[in-house]
């Protein structure tokens, strides 16, 4: 009985490109769908913003407010940041300190409190009252 090499390489790259696949929906329906506790009609922005802060983008149309969060579970803190600051000492000597920057416009510092990290995009569709119309990835 001979082994043939070249059937014996695709049969077993067909094995593992089937654990590969099964690894990938298995992890898929494990995730928990982070929007089912929202209620069309009923949840408000501000219960919204409570537990995934400020939204990301913010679309306004006539028929309402669109907001997108963004995956969260990537995104680390930024370290601060300081500026070395070089000042006259007694002598004529220097002395350097270090002097932290505040961070604005278009930072994400991830300061707004977060009560859960966002695995997948969301999108929310608001009324002019700020009630939910529609929720969905």
């Amino acid at each position: 009985m001979r082994l043939d090499m070249a059937s014996l390489g695709r049969s077993n790259g067909t094995l593992w490109f089937v654990v590969f696949a099964l690894m990938n929906l298995s992890a898929c329906a494990s995730t928990p769908d982070q929007i089912t506790w929202i209620e069309n009609g009923k949840t408000t922005r501000a219960e919204i913003v409570s537990r995934f802060g400020d939204p990301d983008l913010v679309e306004t149309t006539k028929t309402g407010t669109m907001v997108t969060y963004q995956s969260t579970a990537s995104k680390r803190p930024l370290p601060p940041v300081e500026i070395p600051t070089v000042q006259p000492g007694p002598l004529g000597t220097t002395a350097v300190t270090s002097k932290p920057i505040e961070r604005s416009l278009g930072s994400d510092d991830s300061t707004t409190p977060k009560s859960e990290w966002i695995t997948h995009e969301i999108h929310i569709r608001y009324d002019e009252n700020g009630v939910v119309q529609d929720a969905y990835h």
